[in-house]
């Protein structure tokens, strides 16, 4: 993004830029680059930012909330929530396998509760007639209470959880919405390389220089460089790791053909670094153990390192070849999630993997994941990385600002058509979002979790909401104006999604005398984001913004070192 004024604009006395260093031209043995090089990057880096800038900040602010995917489901659905009590596996699959047997070879696979998930996922095959029948349950972890999601392909009554997610990257458009995510965080990592070729000697002065009494764009260039410092090393990893999450199906698709000659199954078992034994059906019955032996049955080293189970597959059910593949998690590594295989019928170890042996292909892979979801081991990282989404996503609504303000001719009426569009789309698309999202809560938190038509209401008023929004940015004499009241909405929505939830059982020592971490944590985000909101807002003033406009013309080099003048009224984008 744009922080400062272009390398070829006329600077003003003494000053090259926004922040007030020396012109492109000024002091070049001082420079890693020579000036027409230095130009070409910052022209690189402010057209980059402005054609990804306004997707960017959709997949970094949707990103924010998918950290806690899992929490949002319980946020939004109390069956899903935890309990001091968890039931076994054998004491959540037996009465299902009661009222609906398991078919006699047949694939069996039970998930279990564990970190961010509050229930057991069970799926199986049971005879029917001449042929079998699919069962799929989703079982509340504490009660034992089973209950059939009514969200194609995902877990709990409302979709506010996946809508946030697969917002993330572009999920609602398929494939193709993913392909483009991937390729606007391969831009985004440029964008990040040529500004740090464009600021590296002026980073130390960058790293703490903020004054909130200069003028506008003063100001939004000391946040823009500030805040995009302090998440510099943050928004390198994201776009590394969300180019290749988003990418891999583009990446490993030459691997797939020409190593493993289209057999994707081969590239699993490289992923992992484990090989499934053999197996086929027999037809021969054998009794089953119970579930918990396979669990328990897991080699040492498991337990040595802090894996725990996550899945447990039956291949074969009750039948004398069966195999029980067991999936494991930990909290203590970044690499590839371990394995085991073991005989259904004795319960002994077939073949076996564990993090210190995870294959360079499939550690790598595990590892882009977990730290692209901040899956790090403790809820402060999770943390971290909301705090830092939400700067990303400042840093990039402030280098569309700039852009636009340092582009500005004095007389406002003279702006540039596609510069005015461009300042609607940033507030309709910006400030839109932030007050959709927390109407998609209160919509969640308001209509009965048992209604039919939930899920259409809740994209009702995500998108429908959120176009509306984008819409209304485009009336009004103001572009500052319109971000004021969106900016403001957004606030008062906010701050209401905690007393929502506080209706829906979930109030502050409720959620801490349940140990809800992760509802409290969502909770206690709205209410500062909501306040920082308004406060916000309240800063936008146009009446005020004219004066600092006019004192942005009238300051001198020694008062505010600001470069070339510019215009922000309070009357026209």
């Amino acid at each position: 993004m744009d922080t400062n004024a272009r390398p070829d604009a006329p600077p003003a006395q003494g000053a090259g830029d926004a922040t007030g260093s020396p012109s492109p031209t000024a002091g070049s043995k001082k420079k890693l680059v020579g000036p027409r090089a230095f130009k070409l990057f910052w022209d690189a880096h402010s057209v980059t930012g402005i054609v990804i800038g306004l997707a960017l900040f959709v997949i970094f602010f949707a990103g924010a909330f998918a950290l806690y995917r899992g929490e949002l489901h319980a946020w939004a659905d109390p069956g899903l929530r935890a309990s001091e009590t968890t039931l076994s596996a054998d004491a959540i699959t037996q009465p299902l396998f009661v009222d609906a047997p398991p078919a006699q070879g047949s694939d069996v696979q039970v998930t279990y509760p564990l970190r961010d998930r509050t229930y057991f996922f069970v799926r199986y095959d049971t005879p029917s007639g001449d042929s079998t029948r699919a069962v799929q349950a989703y079982v509340n972890a504490s009660t034992g209470e089973a209950f059939t999601p009514t969200v194609e392909n995902h877990v709990g009554r409302s979709a506010l959880s996946e809508i946030l997610y697969d917002l993330h990257f572009f999920g609602q458009a398929g494939i193709w919405g993913e392909i483009v995510s991937g390729l606007v965080a391969v831009f985004f990592l440029f964008a990040v390389v040529s500004g740090i070729i464009i600021h590296l000697r002026k980073l130390p002065k960058d790293w703490h220089t903020f004054r909130p009494r200069s003028t506008l764009r003063t100001k939004l260039a000391d946040a823009h460089n500030v805040l995009g410092l302090v998440g510099l090393p943050f928004a390198a990893m994201y776009a590394i790791t969300g180019a290749f999450l988003s990418l891999l199906v583009i990446l490993l698709a030459p691997t797939v053909f020409v190593v493993f000659d289209g057999d994707r199954g081969a590239v699993n078992d490289e992923l992992a670094g484990f090989e499934m034994p053999p197996h086929e059906v027999t037809g021969e019955a054998v009794p089953m153990l119970p579930l918990s032996t396979y669990a328990d049955g897991v080699p040492d080293t498991w337990h040595e390192h802090g894996i725990e189970t996550a899945t447990i597959i039956v291949h074969g059910w009750a039948d004398d070849a069966g195999v029980v593949l067991v999936y494991g998690e930990t909290d203590n590594a970044l690499t590839a999630a371990p394995r085991a295989a073991l005989d259904a019928a004795t319960g002994d170890v077939l073949a076996a993997s564990n993090v210190p042996t995870a294959s360079a292909l499939g550690g790598a892979a595990a590892a882009m994941t977990n730290l692209h979801y901040a899956r790090l081991g403790t809820p402060v990282a999770k943390i971290l990385f909301f705090f830092l989404a939400l700067t990303t996503s400042a840093v990039i609504l402030t280098g569309n600002i700039l852009w636009i303000l340092v582009r500005r001719p004095n007389d406002p009426r003279a702006t540039p058509l596609l510069h005015r569009v461009l300042a609607r789309l940033t507030v309709g698309i910006g400030c839109g979002l932030v007050a959709a999202v927390p109407l998609l809560f209160l919509t969640t938190s308001i209509l009965p979790l048992d209604l039919p038509d939930l899920q259409f209401w809740e994209h009702m008023a995500m998108f429908g909401g959120w176009l509306v929004l984008t819409l209304a940015a485009f009336s009004g004499s103001s572009a500052v104006g319109a971000a004021r009241w969106q900016l403001a909405l957004a606030g008062v929505l906010s701050l209401l999604v905690p007393i929502a939830s506080g209706f829906n059982g979930a109030t502050p020592w409720v959620s801490l005398a349940n140990s809800w971490w992760g509802i409290l944590t969502i909770d206690v985000g709205f209410l500062l984001m909501g306040l920082a909101l308004l406060w916000t807002a309240a800063r936008l003033d146009p009446p005020a913004l004219k004066e600092d406009a006019a004192g942005e013309r009238n300051s001198t080099p020694e008062q505010d070192r600001a470069g070339p003048s510019l215009a922000v009224e309070g009357g026209r984008a």
